[in-house]
């Protein structure tokens, strides 16, 4: 698949369109081949050449696209500058690295009043912060608790997050369900 890509690339920029359609890009190319693949992207882009392509990997539209629209089950849920995107579902995430065990953190991640979800990976925890919940209160909670912190940062969210947060889980449950069967309640 990956040589039937790069053959389909070719003749796509061949003729020096000004406007690329392109569905999945990297689809089943090596790592080597997608590199070479975003490099001819982004020197396209600055060339002044439109791109628009589908994807389903957020990572790769993060990194070569500036506008973006999010499209699931048939639906736009967000569309616009990537930056405009980013902030407007940014402010509300912290990383927080920890000089040892977690485990004196553990009573300040369970307050709902400061933490809506925690995905804690042992030495950092990704946090996003309850409604109205400020991150210096956080912090000092933490300090207070014993917590030995490494790191603590507001974190912009990667576009992946901001997709998962947006389609959310009913639509993984929409897209594996089989066809014409209604959800249960």
């Amino acid at each position: 698949k990956g040589m039937q890509q790069k053959v389909q690339f070719i003749s796509t920029v061949l003729h020096d369109p000004d406007l690329l359609v392109l569905d999945e890009p990297f689809s089943g190319l090596d790592p080597v081949n997608t590199q070479v693949m975003k490099d001819t992207v982004l020197d396209l882009r600055r060339r002044g050449k439109t791109i628009l392509f589908s994807t389903h990997i957020m990572e790769q539209a993060e990194r070569l696209c500036e506008q973006l629209c999010i499209i699931a089950l048939g639906r736009k849920l967000v569309d616009g500058a990537l930056s405009d995107i980013k902030r407007t579902h940014g402010g509300h995430h912290l990383v927080v690295g920890f000089d040892g065990s977690a485990g004196a953190a553990q009573q300040v991640f369970a307050d709902r009043g400061l933490v809506k979800k925690v995905d804690d990976y042992g030495q950092f925890a990704e946090l996003e912060l309850a409604s109205g919940a400020d991150a210096q209160v956080i912090l000092q909670r933490l300090v207070v608790s014993g917590a030995r912190l490494s790191r603590f940062e507001l974190m912009e969210p990667s576009l992946n997050k901001i997709f998962i947060d947006l389609v959310g889980p009913e639509a993984a449950t929409a897209v594996m369900r089989p066809e014409g069967e209604a959800a249960r309640a």
